[in-house]
């Protein structure tokens, strides 16, 4: 019987203690079990650390690292792709308030093995609120030519669903860090210079919509950043752009003025697709 490829499962955590543990058991009973799983907590002023801990007590694929300062999440997310083994070939990320479905890996790693020219694939997801209720479902392209028809306007891949080949890892190098938000956009962008990308046409993680996420407390610089991608997409990366995302941007600029009300149409239409 053949054996499953290595993979590593990489968490960023910081202050995640309500829900860390939820997303540490989502990992531990997955279906696929070839796999380390790395937690590196951002100095945590809750108790999350003290929770990681007992979890890797209890399963010697949980390897927990601590940052000795305040790195941020970016510098976060780096240091887990140094810290993955030289025997993955595969690299999933899993957000410290998200769910993965117990087949999630199995699904991608057979996906990424079957295809070699596509250097990472996402998901469709489940979309949670702060007490793990489902409250919608987000569709996402799926094909690499559906995909490459709408970045230029949106980011169509849900960082905690994205399972990446190691291979493409090693090519397209880090996260920028001058991106505080928005960085996984840039990242799939990246990686779309020389590899496909995709997504798996149905839910493989639950997404978590709470007060404290980023894209909530960060929304106006999420946006501003968005832009700033969107454009380097277009004028460095050599992404092709199409007349309907070019009227869709400068829609959104208009509408930027009042990021809440952005957000406040993301929720609705979350609801709209329950």
């Amino acid at each position: 019987m053949r054996k499953e490829p290595f993979i590593t499962v990489f968490t960023p955590n910081f202050n995640g203690s309500r829900y860390i543990s939820e997303t540490i058991e989502s990992v531990l009973n997955q279906t696929y079990s070839n796999f380390e799983y790395i937690i590196v907590d951002d100095c945590s002023t809750d108790n999350s650390w003290q929770i990681i801990q007992e979890y890797a007590k209890k399963d010697n694929r949980i390897k927990s690292y601590k940052n000795k300062k305040n790195l941020q999440i970016v510098k976060t997310r780096n240091r887990g792709f140094k810290l993955s083994s030289s025997n993955a070939k595969y690299y999933a990320i899993i957000d410290s308030d998200d769910v993965a479905l117990p087949y999630r890996f199995k699904v991608q790693v057979e996906f990424l093995e079957k295809n070699p020219d596509f250097g990472l694939v996402g998901s469709d997801t489940i979309i949670i609120n702060e007490n793990s209720q489902i409250i919608g479902f987000r569709k996402y392209p799926s094909t690499n030519n559906e995909i490459r028809k709408v970045i230029t306007r949106i980011n169509p891949i849900a960082q905690s669903s994205v399972t990446l080949r190691k291979k493409a890892i090693e090519e397209v190098g880090m996260y920028d860090l001058n991106w505080k938000v928005a960085q996984d956009y840039d990242y799939w962008l990246r990686v779309g210079i020389l590899w496909k990308i995709g997504n798996i046409k149905r839910p493989l993680i639950k997404y978590r919509l709470s007060k404290t996420q980023i894209k909530k407390t960060h929304l106006k610089e999420n946006i501003q950043n968005s832009f700033k991608i969107q454009k380097k997409a277009l004028t460095v990366y050599g992404y092709k752009d199409r007349l309907y995302n070019k009227f869709f941007r400068i829609l959104m600029r208009i509408i930027s003025i009042f990021p809440k009300f952005i957000y406040f149409l993301y929720e609705i239409k979350i609801r709209i697709f329950r």
